[in-house]
């Protein structure tokens, strides 16, 4: 009841609530995706990239989630780029690309005033700084995603089975992977407040890992993944509240609590 009383008087939780709400769903629709084509890494990499991003918004003094949306989509597009012009693997270009953003996020973030505080809370996400305009920043960037990755449901289908029998289908598995690498874009971008760079894996990565156990298809999949990730990031959300505890890892935590019950029982 205190909580639901907070949240009727102080405008900052309703926001708060409502981004949790929207990241949930949100990265419970790409998480199926990055776990079935064994992405994991990929999605840790564009998380890790935003760091970079970050520090330059700070150093020119311009919007966040600019600054973030710039270093990720760069980030995918190397990856891309590399990838279908090297015999490199895509776990040895990130290997490579990742610590060179963190280095650049590193030193930009060294020549502003704002290191120690701002850099904890892109590290760990802080649910303070999300503002009314971040709320409408979510929810445009979830209908997109929605709309584009539904629109390319059958062909990610085929792309995740099987690439090979995919491209005999005459479905074109460059165009699909490089939707797949924005859309997971996106959907990092707008976790980053939330999450934080340094947890955003486990949100792109435990909901897809939940519904792989049960699930028969990836429209299953990515349905039952976001409702595990609703219900754990409410769960999460509520306990942070309480405990007065940072609420990117309270989810996290439960999230994993969760899947690991789940995984004993499915035995």
């Amino acid at each position: 009841m205190e909580l639901i009383k907070d949240i009727l008087t102080y405008e900052f939780l309703r926001y708060s609530l409502l981004s949790t709400v929207l990241i949930s769903v949100l990265t419970g629709f790409v998480s199926p995706i990055i776990v079935y084509k064994k992405m994991e890494f990929v999605g840790d990499g564009l998380a890790h990239a935003i760091f970079a991003g970050v520090a330059l918004a700070f150093i020119l003094n311009f919007n966040i989630f600019v600054g973030a949306m710039f270093a990720t989509l760069l980030f995918a597009f190397l990856i891309y780029q590399i990838n279908q012009t090297s015999q490199l693997a895509e776990s040895t270009i990130i290997g490579m690309l990742l610590p060179v953003f963190m280095s650049v996020g590193i030193i930009l973030f060294s020549k502003t005033n704002k290191y120690t505080t701002d850099v904890m809370s892109y590290l760990f996400g802080n649910l303070l700084l999300i503002s009314k305009g971040d709320i409408y920043f979510l929810s445009v960037i979830g209908i997109i995603t929605v709309i584009v990755i539904l629109s390319k449901l059958y062909e990610i289908s085929y792309w995740i089975s099987d690439e090979a029998m995919a491209q005999f289908y005459g479905i074109n598995t460059k165009i699909i992977k490089f939707v797949v690498l924005l859309s997971i874009s996106l959907v990092v971008v707008a976790s980053l407040k939330l999450a934080g760079v340094i947890v955003m894996g486990a949100f792109l990565v435990l909901p897809g890992v939940f519904s792989k156990l049960r699930a028969k298809s990836i429209k299953n999949a990515i349905f039952r993944a976001s409702i595990f990730n609703f219900s754990t990031s409410i769960i999460g959300f509520v306990l942070a509240y309480y405990f007065d505890i940072p609420p990117g890892p309270s989810i996290v935590l439960t999230s994993f609590s969760f899947l690991l019950v789940s995984m004993i029982l499915s035995r």
